[in-house]
C-alpha cells in the first residue's frame, strides 16, 4: 500500500472538506436535533483563512466576544503544541 504524502495540498484539501462537512452538518442540525449553530462555527473557522467571507466572519466574532476568542485562542495553541512536534 502506497503512503499519503502530508505536502501542503493534502492538508488544504482535508481542511477544506472537514471544513465544508461541518458547515454543511450544522445547517442538517439545525432542523435536526444537534449543536447547529457551533458545529457551522467549527467549518466557518477552519475555513477562515481560505475564504474571505468567513475570514470576515471570523474577525468580527473575535471584536464581538473578545474573551471567547483568548479562550479559544490559548487552548488551540496548546492543541497545537501537543500534536505537532518539532523534530530535533
Amino acid at each position: 500500500m502506497k503512503k499519503l504524502v502530508w505536502n501542503r495540498h493534502t492538508k488544504l484539501l482535508l481542511k477544506h472538506a472537514a471544513g465544508w462537512f461541518c458547515i454543511a452538518l450544522g445547517i442538517i442540525m439545525l432542523i435536526s436535533p444537534g449543536q447547529g449553530i457551533l458545529t457551522i462555527l467549527i467549518g466557518v473557522f477552519l475555513l477562515a483563512d481560505h475564504v474571505p467571507v468567513f475570514g470576515r466572519l471570523k474577525a468580527w466574532l473575535q471584536h464581538r466576544f473578545p474573551k471567547t476568542a483568548d479562550f479559544v485562542h490559548r487552548h488551540g495553541e496548546r492543541l497545537h503544541a501537543k500534536f505537532h512536534h518539532t523534530d530535533s
